[in-house]
Order: C-alpha cells, then sequence, then structure tokens
C-alpha cells in the first residue's frame, strides 16, 4: 500500500534497515520518477536533535554536483524525521567489489574520483559521516556518486546505540569515530583509506575488530607502488593530525605520484626582534616540545586503555541481555 508523504512524494516498498532508520523506495506523485525515502524511527530522535537535522537537510539540499546524489526534501511529518533523494541507477561499489577486485590503477582512478566528490563536499561545510562502498554508487561508466550522508549525527551518541554502532558499522569508521568523537574531515579521510584498502585486498582493515584500529599498524599490505602505499598509510593513520590535511592534498599527491601537504604561504619578511633568542636558547626549545610530546602520548595511551575497557564492559552487557 503506498503511502504519502508531507512532501509530494510516494512510499514504496522498504529496500533497507538499520538501527536507527528504515529505507524505502519511492516515487513522485506522478510516479515518473524514482526516489530514495529514509525515515527515522522515533526512538531515536528529540526535539533538539530534529532540530539540528533540519539545518543538516537544508544545507544538503543546497549542494547540486555531478557527483553527489541529490537530495530533494527532509521534514519532520506523521510518520517521524525524513528525508528523500535522488535514486541512482546503477550498482553500489559494494556490489561491485563482490564480483571484481579493481587492479591498482583502476582502485586509484575510483579513490581518486570518490575524494574529488567527497572534496566539493568538504569546501562546502559538508562532512559525509558514513563514507563506504554501500554509499558509494557506480553508473554504468563506473563513475562513482557519494549517497546517503550522515544526517543523525548526535542519534549515535547514546551508550546503547553506540555500541551498535561499533559492533554493527565501524570496520569504515576513524578511530576518533569508535571512542566517541562526531565525525569531521579527518575522520572522512580515514574511511576513503579504508575503502582503498579494501580494493585492493579484498576486505577493509581491522575487519570486526574495532579495537585493533589503535595500533596504527595497517596489516596484509599487498605489493603496491611506493606512492599508493605512502597514500594509503597516511589515510589509515590512527592520528587524526597525522592524516592529510584535506581531500585535495589525496587528489594532488595521487596527480603528481608524490605525497603532497599543502602549507599556507605568508610570505612574511624575516623579522629580527631585539628580545630574539640566542642559539644556546634554542637549542633547549626542542628538548621541553619533546618532553610535551612525550607527556602527550602517555595521556592518549591511558585514555585509550581506559576506553577499550568501557568497550569491553558495554559489550558483555550486550552479550548478557
Amino acid at each position: 500500500m503506498e503511502r504519502l508523504l508531507k512532501s509530494k512524494f510516494k512510499i514504496g516498498n522498504k529496500i533497507g534497515e538499520n538501527p536507527f532508520s528504515l529505507t524505502y523506495l519511492g516515487t513522485t506523485l506522478s510516479g515518473e520518477q524514482p526516489v530514495v525515502v529514509k525515515i527515522y524511527k522515533r526512538g531515536t530522535l528529540n526535539s533538539v536533535l530534529i532540530k539540528s537535522m533540519k539545518q543538516k537537510v537544508k544545507s544538503l539540499t543546497e549542494i547540486n554536483h555531478p557527483g553527489i546524489a541529490r537530495l530533494y526534501d527532509g521534514d519532520y511529518g506523521w510518520q517521524g524525521f525524513y528525508y528523500v533523494r535522488e535514486f541512482i541507477a546503477g550498482q553500489s561499489l559494494k556490489d561491485y567489489l563482490k564480483t571484481h577486485r579493481p587492479d591498482v590503477d583502476e582502485a586509484v582512478r575510483l579513490i581518486n574520483d570518490i575524494t574529488v566528490n567527497l572534496a566539493h563536499a568538504h569546501q562546502k561545510g559538508i562532512i559525509h559521516g558514513a563514507l563506504k562502498p554501500s554509499n558509494i554508487f557506480l553508473d554504468n561508466q563506473m563513475r562513482p556518486k557519494l549517497a546517503d550522508f550522515i544526517i543523525e549525527g548526535e542519534v549515535k551518541e547514546s551508550m546503547p546505540q553506540k555500541a551498535i554502532f561499533i559492533l554493527e558499522g565501524s570496520d569504515y569508521a576513524s578511530p576518533e569515530e569508535i571512542y566517541g568523537s562526531p565525525a569531521n574531515r579527518a575522520s572522512d579521510i580515514y574511511s576513503l583509506g579504508t575503502i582503498l584498502y579494501e580494493m585492493l585486498t579484498g576486505v577493509p582493515p581491522f575487519k570486526g575488530n574495532p579495537q585493533k584500529k589503535i595500533s596504527g599498524i595497517v596489516p596484509n599490505l599487498p605489493s603496491l607502488p611506493k606512492y599508493v602505499e605512502d597514500i594509503l598509510l597516511k589515510a589509515l593513520n590512527n592520528d587524526p593530525l597525522l592524516r592529510f590535511k584535506s581531500a585535495e592534498e589525496i587528489i594532488e599527491s595521487i596527480k603528481r605520484r608524490n605525497l603532497v601537504e599543502f602549507k599556507e604561504n605568508w610570505d612574511l619578511p624575516p623579522v629580527e626582534l631585539e628580545n630574539t633568542l640566542r642559539a644556546e636558547e634554542k637549542a633547549v626549545i626542542p628538548v621541553r616540545q619533546e618532553r610535551k610530546r612525550s607527556f602527550f602520548i602517555l595521556f592518549i595511551l591511558i585514555f585509550t586503555v581506559l576506553a577499550g575497557i568501557i568497550y569491553s564492559l558495554i559489550n558483555t552487557m550486550i552479550m548478557r541481555q
């Protein structure tokens, strides 16, 4: 039985479900244009969250790019909060990888095209937040298109749902997301690294074991051109500060076949101040900086151990239930 949304779309058959939402195939009222409708389960929302989701939908509807699925509408109606996006003819990258293993050149081309699309979103201030093969679609010319940007945001932050996210959806998430931080550009870049790794090896790194991500050791790398290996390892660095600072850096690194880091150039002339440090005083600064770095690393290690203990306790509680 077809149902009408508050907006001018009809809901058809259910095509997907996750802990937070239901996904349906739908059409415009005329029935001429297919669309995808996602409806969030009522138990995952509150008034504050709905307000922030409306703002996110507004930002996403303003994106018009051939490599990003159009978001047509989103609002709170009788059935709950929903959004309507473009239906993409073709197959997902997830389905493609079930039957194909791209060679290195094809994998690099695909990740470059995906990154170009992601760069456009980042330039608009939009984070994807759920970048994975099932949210990337390929048309008949093998051109990728990004879909299903995360809208729910804080939905994942309550403890039971956070546990579900860790257990079911963490293969492509960054280490900082697993430990509770919101998605950002650096976490999108980490997800790009996991997708490239899967295209090259057949499985995402650390599959089914999110705790191993904190080690920073990428397992079982095949023989790769040096620039591809360097790009992969930099994108998958467990420290977000040591990853690529932008999607554009990845694109340029692929183009030049060498790691590229953009630096701001203020083009300021050197100025000798009256109280400029003497050489022997300058020599002390690196030592102090190294001490601060050591203390910071120690703090991170302690925090990581505590986070692992908390995760284990949550996992135990879920298993008992």
